[in-house]
């Protein structure tokens, strides 16, 4: 190192300190090592955060196991999906508010949001679309929407398990032999997003995995959180109608008679089996898969998860009608 004056001169190397530079040097040159450096402390004390917030759940216990596990054989990127997965709250479905027909639609994902959000918007352009927004925090900015006719739809909790299964497959199987970097953006997104998703390889595991912590209402996202919560007013109470996926059609047309909105066609969008109306073939394949999956374990399992959403389906279907 040049010196000037016994002192370093401007612009070369600070002096390295012997006993850590080898180690350091290692670390540097190794991504793997860089990593194991900086991160078992990190997931310890976040796992730890986790764990208090999770007493008292029942699945406290398996969460603590689980951590346990993964700090014992080192596999610090497994605790990061953890705290991923767990540090997550239930986003929000996007909502509309109508001035002109005084409504409030609270969307529900995977029972035809898009069919449903597409008619609506044919029936008023202006109509506003509000995203990632609580109906509190709806009502707080719209106060007149207090007096609003809210209205959702359900379906059946197994078809909905189902048809959100069939998309992620499909999902996957688009990507496979494609681009790494499109395989890279399809794992960044849905199955990278929670703890144990990426190793579903069936319905069974499917049904397994949303009973554990990991796939709860309380980390669940819009497509996976029940039906019941998703679709609940301020104050707890649910819409002044509930429609059927079953019944959409008829239903549909019940809110628009209500509203007095002008009738519009349901147009048939992203379904399970595309992105377009299926021909009675594929309906056909549908429901034998549909009979394959539903085993009685497997209903057991959903019934089990889904039992309040169980309940509401029963009530509605009962009432012929929200």
């Amino acid at each position: 190192m040049s010196r000037r004056n016994g002192k370093p001169c401007p612009g070369s190397p600070s002096p390295r300190n012997d006993a850590d530079g080898p180690a350091m040097g290692r670390a540097a040159s190794n991504p793997r090592r860089r990593f194991a450096a900086r991160w078992p402390a990190h997931p310890v004390r976040r796992s730890k955060q986790v764990i208090g917030a999770l007493r008292g759940s029942p699945f406290a216990g398996d969460v603590a196991g689980d951590v346990a596990g993964a700090l014992a054989r080192g596999r610090f990127g497994a605790i990061v999906r953890m705290v991923r997965t767990l540090s997550q709250t239930p986003g929000e479905s996007e909502k509309i508010v109508s001035r002109r027909f005084r409504y409030l639609w609270i969307c529900n994902p995977k029972v035809a949001s898009r069919s449903i959000m597409a008619a609506l918007r044919s029936a008023e352009p202006d109509a506003q679309v509000v995203f990632d927004k609580s109906v509190a925090e709806i009502l707080s900015i719209h106060p007149e929407a207090k007096g609003y006719y809210s209205f959702s739809f359900i379906r059946h909790p197994f078809d909905r398990a189902l048809s959100l299964y069939t998309e992620m497959r499909c999902f996957r199987e688009r990507f496979e032999g494609r681009h790494r970097l499109l395989k890279a953006e399809r794992q960044r997104n849905f199955d990278r997003s929670f703890f144990g998703l990426a190793e579903v390889d069936s319905f069974e595991d499917w049904c397994r995995w949303l009973n554990t912590a990991y796939g709860s209402d309380t980390f669940a996202n819009g497509h996976f959180r029940s039906q019941h919560l998703q679709i609940r007013l301020a104050d707890g109470r649910l819409p002044d109608f509930i429609g059927r996926l079953e019944h959409i059609d008829e239903d549909f047309g019940h809110v628009a008679a209500r509203v007095g909105m002008p009738a519009t066609e349901l147009p048939k969008l992203n379904t399970m089996l595309g992105w377009q109306a299926p021909s009675p073939q594929a309906l056909g394949a549908a429901r034998a898969e549909r009979s394959a999956l539903l085993t009685e374990r497997n209903k057991a399992l959903l019934a089990k998860r889904y039992a309040a959403d169980l309940k509401l389906y029963e009530r509605v279907s009962a009432s012929g009608r929200g």
